[in-house]
């Protein structure tokens, strides 16, 4: 089967336009998609198998230069009906057994891998207890670390139904230490869809109220715990470094995710709320701290959070720290379009991860729709 009529291209082409958007592909590779399948309805090829193997022959460069450009024509292709067998035939990988315990051996390797990370690489306790964990369990799968072992050791997680990321992680540790050990293996990382429920993001009413019943408490940290957090967009482990004296300064840079470094800024009149209160409170040192004395920990902040939801009216999945970051991208993009800039205070690595952001909730869509179709 193929197209040959360029009226016919044009009608397949708008239809699977159409299509890339309900897909659930960020907007940067539907971007991708659109442009090189574009230029394969602009050329004189027909839409067919033969018509993509000419064109991926005369234009060898953009093909070897970006992966999308393959990716793009072949989902094109299964779109318009015509489809094309690019998938080897599946390996039968028979999955391993689990061992009872660990030996002294492989104990050792773990112990002196994770010593290695914490010496060398300047992993956060965080990462380096999800290789700890994803190692044992490999351990207790196999004896010998090779590239065969860990195949089979992924398809067995995968074979118990873990989710995707899950399994990303477990390939991360097994990368990791084959590195360590000078005994290299890659293994293929499963796609997963990067959602973001934005039914579960606190509204500017949710965001008020919780102020406002956080001003009534004795204690008036809670309530610039929660301004801190959600006009800075940080993650709750940056957040939980962040000192009185950070926000009464304006900025600060702090080592966050993937240990990166990156600066903050504090809101103007929050830096000088704070600066009051820390003249009236004596305030200094970390910000967020529990009644024990130490730094607040993840779990306590979370717990802290779905304590205040029933006493504000606020969906208690709607108070989780992430959430807060969620409300300052929407907020932000509310009155500055700039997704780049967004990105950077965000600490992103790419705009397309803050795109996510320009989606918007059921309520939300309506309104716009009742506002613009009108006609």
């Amino acid at each position: 089967m193929k197209i040959t009529d360029q009226t016919e291209k044009e009608r397949v082409f708008i239809s699977y336009i159409d299509s890339l958007y309900k897909s659930g592909r960020s907007y940067g590779v539907i971007g991708r998609y659109i442009k090189y399948v574009r230029l394969f309805i602009d050329s004189s090829e027909p839409v067919s198998r033969k018509g993509y193997k000419n064109f991926i022959t005369n234009n060898a460069v953009i093909a070897s230069e970006d992966w999308y450009c393959k990716e793009a024509l072949l989902s094109f292709l299964d779109y318009a009906g015509i489809g094309y067998n690019r998938r080897k035939k599946a390996e039968t990988v028979k999955p391993l057994q689990r061992i009872v315990e660990l030996s002294d051996k492989n104990r050792k390797i773990i112990n002196d891998f994770i010593l290695s990370l914490v010496n060398e690489r300047d992993y956060s306790t965080s990462t380096i207890q999800t290789y700890r964990y994803g190692l044992q369990i490999f351990f207790e799968y196999s004896t010998e670390f090779n590239q065969d072992s860990c195949r089979r050791f992924i398809q067995t997680l995968e074979s118990q139904g873990l989710k995707p990321s899950t399994l990303r992680l477990r390939i991360t540790a097994l990368e990791k230490l084959g590195e360590f050990l000078k005994k290299p293996v890659k293994i293929k990382r499963p796609k997963f869809r990067r959602n973001l429920n934005i039914e579960n993001v606190p509204s500017e009413k949710d965001y008020k109220n919780l102020l406002d019943y956080l001003q009534t408490l004795p204690n008036k940290d809670y309530y610039y715990w929660i301004k801190t957090l959600a006009t800075t967009g940080a993650r709750i482990s940056e957040f939980l470094q962040f000192k009185w004296e950070d926000i009464e300064r304006g900025d600060v840079i702090l080592k966050g995710k993937g240990s990166k470094y990156r600066r903050f800024f504090f809101q103007k009149s929050l830096q000088q709320e704070i600066t009051a209160y820390i003249k009236a409170n004596h305030k200094s040192g970390p910000l967020c701290i529990a009644r024990n004395g130490q730094i607040m920990t993840t779990r306590g902040f979370a717990e802290r959070l779905k304590s205040w939801a029933p006493k504000c009216n606020i969906d208690k999945t709607k108070m989780h720290a992430h959430a807060f970051r969620h409300f300052f991208a929407k907020m932000y993009l509310k009155n500055n379009k700039d997704v780049v800039q967004l990105a950077e205070l965000l600490g992103h690595g790419s705009v397309d991860t803050t795109r996510i952001y320009l989606q918007k909730s059921y309520a939300e869509q309506k309104k716009d729709f009742n506002r613009n179709v009108n006609w």
